[in-house]
């Protein structure tokens, strides 16, 4: 018995139907799909409380530390960059990233990143005199950027916040060679095994005494100089001097 055109009509409106909703289960997977992995490419997304934002940054800041201290330089960068998206304001952060974009040779990324953190260590430490991380911090991105007297000003600060941190003393002494000595042997009354500081503190102490051996050399150079000039004045004046007319002797009244 043949279908009736009703009958027809309805099986085929099913069918629509049924094509219709697979089509759009299938576009809807593959938005999803296609979601999923931009997130992906993206990395984690940021949490929305501040709080938990700033600990993730921090974790991942230590997590690159990790990578750049097993010399995995370019996986670092990527952590770091994923802290910054974090927290923007983590200066370390900034610190580290421009540390390992420098272990890769691409300076002027790595000198922003050190601009960077140096203005936000700044913030941190404006009218906080006890912060001795930070300090430290301030005065190794100085330091990169080769503001001596800057990065001395920050260390002595560290050093003054925490009087035990050799570490501090260290970098000191290698930032100003006229406080070289002391520094050194400050860090090594701290850790009496530090190879570096007494390697550094023998090399100091050397160069201070050709310092002083030069400076000595100089100023008897110069004494000589001035003594050979001042005769060389006296004999020029003997010299060009008019002999003084003979006196009469005078007789007596």
């Amino acid at each position: 018995m043949a279908a009736s055109p009703a009958n027809r009509n309805s099986a085929i409106f099913v069918v629509f139907l049924i094509v219709v909703f697979s089509v759009c289960l299938t576009a809807c997977r593959r938005q999803r799909n296609l979601n999923s992995n931009n997130n992906s490419a993206q990395g984690p997304s940021v949490p929305s409380d501040p709080e938990e934002a700033q600990r993730q940054a921090q974790s991942l800041v230590e997590k690159g530390k990790d990578l750049a201290a097993n010399y995995q330089d370019e996986q670092a960068v990527e952590v770091f960059k994923q802290a910054i998206q974090n927290d923007p304001n983590n200066a370390e952060a900034h610190l580290r990233l421009g540390m390992s974009y420098a272990a890769l040779e691409t300076k002027e990324d790595a000198n922003v990143e050190y601009k960077k953190s140096i203005e936000l260590f700044k913030k941190k430490t404006n009218g906080d005199f006890k912060d001795a991380e930070a300090y430290f911090y301030l005065g190794e991105a100085h330091s990169f950027l080769h503001q001596d007297e800057d990065a001395v000003r920050a260390y002595r600060q560290a050093t003054k916040a925490k009087e035990d941190d050799e570490e501090a003393w260290y970098r000191l002494g290698l930032a100003q060679y006229p406080e070289a000595s002391s520094a050194f042997q400050k860090a090594l009354d701290l850790d009496p095994n530090d190879s570096r500081a007494s390697d550094a503190l023998e090399n100091a102490q050397e160069g201070s005494q050709r310092i002083k051996e030069g400076k000595k050399h100089a100023e008897d150079m110069l004494k000589k100089q001035q003594e050979n000039a001042n005769g060389n004045l006296n004999m020029n004046a003997n010299s060009s001097a008019k002999p003084l007319p003979k006196r009469t002797p005078r007789k007596p009244w």
